[in-house]
């Protein structure tokens, strides 16, 4: 469920920037459309990193090789590591707008919708991703901070469970019920995309409680 929802706050904002803003392609290094801060900014950066190293991964040895007629023009220096080389020949990928995308984190997008962005992005644009009139950046913010630390916990094998876990799922709850959605009971894209992951997740959370209540 918390892919799910990763994947659909991702997309949601993506589109709503990029309609708002005008521009198709913000993330991409010399668009100043959409104002990103130093944090945010680096994130983009490692992002465009991970995507050569993807591309650079699928190719063959000899492709890799061949890459370096055009970075390093004047034959490999002497004594030059391997790691430089490989960074020379990755450097030579362009990366698209929608492979940034991709390698975005769940944190880069959840930032977008902190209080350092709540004059630039937020009022002027991703309030309508959550047009609901009476829901609170901060309340949507706390949300998805919660899901965020259920991510990284479930990430490193750390149990979730108690006032964690309750929080988990409610946080989970609030952000599918108003991702796109004018009332509570407005059905909505991602509802109907999401029904039966949150139905499951639903079911195991009732099963975990009854289980816990009956050993405790």
């Amino acid at each position: 469920m918390i892919a799910l929802l990763e994947l659909a706050l991702r997309n949601a904002t993506n589109q709503r920037l990029t309609e708002d803003f005008g521009d198709p392609d913000w993330l991409l290094p010399g668009h100043s459309a959409v104002r990103l801060l130093p944090f945010e900014m680096n994130a983009v950066r490692t992002a465009m990193t991970h995507a050569r190293k993807a591309a650079y991964a699928k190719l063959s040895y000899k492709d890799k090789s061949a890459l370096d007629a055009k970075a390093f023009p004047n034959g490999i220096p002497a004594g030059t590591e391997h790691l430089a080389v490989a960074k020379a020949r990755q450097a030579l990928f362009p990366v698209s707008h929608g492979q940034i995308i991709a390698q975005t984190t769940f944190s880069f997008w959840k930032r977008l919708y902190s209080h350092d962005y709540d004059a630039t992005l937020w009022k002027t644009s991703l309030k309508r991703v959550f047009p609901n009139k009476s829901l609170r950046r901060s309340d949507l913010t706390r949300a998805l901070e919660t899901i965020y630390a259920t991510r990284n916990r479930v990430a490193h094998h750390e149990p979730v469970y108690g006032d964690r876990l309750d929080d988990a799922v409610a946080a989970l709850d609030y952000v599918r019920t108003w991702t796109g959605a004018k009332t509570e009971t407005e059905d909505t894209s991602f509802k109907r995309f999401s029904s039966i992951q949150f139905l499951r997740m639903q079911m195991d959370y009732q099963s975990h409680l009854a289980t816990w209540q009956t050993l405790t």
